[in-house]
């Protein structure tokens, strides 16, 4: 999708700029001039909940996902971040509706599945020395295809430069190939099943921890 490739491309570029970019005249808490960017690296563990047509066919997914937010200096409440994930929803079996089939026939789907997600898009934050809250909307790929997400969470500081996260993603692709129970029909003896284009839509739970640098 070319309108797909154009969005990350400019998305890229943007971090790219912002990665490079100095402020002018940033300032440490203490008074002193900070230039330096601010990293927050993080790992998860990743739990998925399917909905809508997805929900109907996917079992619960687990996973582990990598995490960077980058700010421009340490306490900048804005922040680009990255993500990228591997997610297994396990396997599930649902029947096909009985008006699809004859009346003294039975259809079941399985379904099983193996998904990459990446994200890249801003993130927004409220610092505080112990809890601190933040927001964020991401671009990127899910099973090979766009997807677009929206999240939030809370850090809490373990100690100097090392914290405990837990956020809540909505995450939906947008062009994702699966078939749902509705799909399968018996036609003149014959199963038929139409592969069509939904939504895959789930709610993604992060649970980890973050270190500063």
């Amino acid at each position: 999708m070319r309108l797909d490739r154009v969005s990350l491309t400019a998305l890229s570029l943007a971090t790219a700029a912002f990665a490079v970019a100095r402020p002018a005249s940033a300032k440490d808490t203490d008074g002193t001039s900070s230039t330096h960017l601010k990293q927050l690296a993080a790992g998860y563990f990743l739990g998925s909940f399917p909905t809508g047509d997805w929900g109907k066919t996917a079992g619960f997914g687990f996973g582990l996902d990598g995490t960077d937010v980058i700010q421009r200096r340490a306490g900048s409440p804005f922040a680009i971040r990255s993500s990228l994930g591997l997610l297994y929803n396990f396997s599930r079996t649902v029947d096909v509706p009985s008006a699809n089939v004859g009346p003294n026939d039975k259809l079941t789907i399985e379904t099983k599945n193996w998904s990459l997600l990446f994200g890249l898009g801003p993130e927004w934050s409220a610092h505080n020395k112990e809890l601190t809250p933040f927001i964020y909307g991401t671009a990127g790929d899910s099973r090979i295809a766009f997807a677009w997400a929206a999240g939030l969470g809370l850090r809490r500081q373990l100690t100097p430069g090392k914290s405990a996260e837990l956020s809540a993603e909505y995450r939906s692709g947008v062009t994702h190939e699966f078939l749902r129970p509705e799909d399968v029909k018996v036609i003149n003896g014959g199963v038929v099943a139409n592969r069509t284009s939904h939504t895959s839509d789930q709610i993604l739970i992060r649970l980890g921890t973050v270190l500063g640098f």
